[in-house]
């Protein structure tokens, strides 16, 4: 299964719940070279997977790092 390589995490806001909000323009590229352009106010939640990938996690482990 494909993964994320590279996110920036300053494109995205996390809310009180836990989810993740894009606030503005952002590109997520994957493994296998596919680049994914979110747009602003999309909405990601952790287990829930969009194009296969689960941006929530990356986010939250990125912003553990």
């Amino acid at each position: 299964m494909d993964e994320i390589t590279k996110i920036i995490i300053e494109e995205f806001e996390k809310k009180p719940d836990g989810s993740w909000v894009a606030v503005k323009n952002s590109d997520i590229t994957t493994e296998s070279g596919r680049v994914i352009r979110i747009a602003p106010g999309m909405t990601f939640r952790k287990g829930f997977r969009t194009w296969g990938l689960d941006v929530a996690k990356t986010l939250d482990e990125k912003s553990v790092n």
